[in-house]
């Protein structure tokens, strides 16, 4: 894989620390490449609990009896998934997926309770990740319940292009994106080159740029 992002700039963003104590946590984790498709959470060995995605991306997905499935967010770099306060209470069945390769460092639970006892810029950062994931999860059961697909994919749109000074950069994976917002990979694709012929994105070098904001947010609320 290439383009790797460095573990420990990963563990500075993260955590908002300096090197020291970015190194201490690499060293109290252990790092694991993977490949797409392969399961990150629940694992399968030792007593890993928590982990951290240091490169790649991932998607948490719950799935019914039925086949029917549900993705709860996505992961990218930096980000947390599994069971972070160690509490092994978790009875949903979901699991997290990679969507690529990738790599992560994985602690045990014991690891991050005590992590998060000694340093409190991990408690801090842990606290403000589960607060943006929790409204995020909320955001996204609301426009579940109450938007179309095509809302759905606006809403998406918006919100990544928003985050990026408005541009969406690189150009989304219809899949992936599809996995977001509960939508499948033609109907994304669909809507994407309706709104590109519409003018309200263009594409540019890497990404696409918003034109028309207000057209997309129409199509949203």
């Amino acid at each position: 894989m290439t383009d790797r992002p460095d573990p420990l700039a990963v563990l500075r963003s993260a955590f908002g620390c300096g090197d020291a104590l970015a190194t201490t946590i690499a060293t109290l984790g252990r790092e694991a490449g993977h490949g797409r498709g392969a399961v990150l959470w629940p694992r399968a060995e030792g007593d890993d609990a928590a982990s951290l995605l240091t490169a790649g991306r991932a998607a948490e997905i719950a799935y019914g009896r039925e086949g029917a499935s549900l993705v709860l967010h996505t992961i990218g770099p930096g980000e947390f998934f599994g069971d972070l306060a160690g509490s092994g209470t978790d009875q949903s069945g979901a699991q997290v997926e990679a969507l690529g390769e990738g790599a992560a460092l994985h602690f045990a639970a014991s690891v991050m309770v005590r992590l998060m006892e000694s340093y409190p810029a991990v408690a801090l950062a842990m606290a403000r990740f589960l607060s943006v994931r929790i409204a995020a999860m909320r955001q996204r059961m609301v426009e579940t319940a109450l938007l179309s697909a095509t809302g759905r994919i606006a809403a998406e749109l918006l919100r990544r292009a928003r985050a990026g000074g408005g541009t969406i950069s690189p150009i989304p994976v219809f899949s992936e994106l599809a996995l977001d917002v509960q939508s499948t990979r033609e109907t994304v694709s669909r809507t994407v080159s309706g709104l590109e012929k519409r003018g309200v994105l263009r594409r540019i070098a890497g990404g696409l740029e918003l034109v028309a904001p207000h057209r997309l947010e129409e199509l949203v609320y």
